[in-house]
């Protein structure tokens, strides 16, 4: 049997603890998810690290180097992402999960469905409900020329055709039927 006091004694420490890990977790959170370790190279060339995790679903974009698009932050902090679906939530509601505010997105960069190139998602055509299947389920596709759109059509499908600044949470919400964290978080 433990001595009372020798169990206060535990009891506290055990507490302060537990107190220091929730500050610390609390603390995490609050400066966002982990940066990569290599940003985007000048031509937006993805660097990608075996490390470097999606900050909306953890997936780790190094495995699904096909499909992966990254942010770069004003401040130089480059989020790599296993798609553009995930990209885009981000790009939707960056304060949710990267802890930004919509005016710190810098650059955006997605691959060219048809040559893997590179190229500027705020340029980009994009289409959804393909058939396409990307590693969260169907994927959100970028061309980087609008004359691209009816080949793939032609091969793919794809009922929704938009530019990025024409996404909304209402648009979001049509073409992943998923909805969005609230936009104050």
């Amino acid at each position: 049997m433990i001595p009372l006091h020798r169990a206060i004694r535990r009891m506290a420490v055990l507490s302060t603890v537990t107190v220091l890990c929730l500050f610390t977790a609390a603390l995490t959170n609050a400066s966002g998810p982990t940066p990569a370790q290599n940003g985007l190279g000048a031509d937006g060339q993805m660097r990608l690290g075996a490390a470097d995790r999606c900050p909306v679903c953890a997936m780790f974009p190094a495995r699904h180097s096909a499909s992966a698009a990254a942010m770069t932050l004003n401040n130089g902090s480059t989020f790599y992402f296993c798609s553009n679906g995930c990209l885009l939530r981000a790009f939707l509601r960056p304060a949710a999960y990267l802890n930004a505010r919509p005016s710190d997105i810098d650059r955006l960069s997605v691959r060219d469905y048809f040559s893997g190139r590179p190229t500027d998602a705020r340029k980009a055509t994009w289409v959804a409900g393909s058939d396409v299947v990307g590693p969260m389920g169907p994927a959100i596709i970028a061309l980087s020329d609008a004359g691209q759109l009816a080949a793939f059509q032609r091969r793919h499908g794809g009922d929704t055709v938009f530019s990025l600044d024409q996404l909304t949470d209402d648009l979001w919400k049509h073409i992943s039927h998923h909805e969005l964290p609230p936009a104050d978080r």
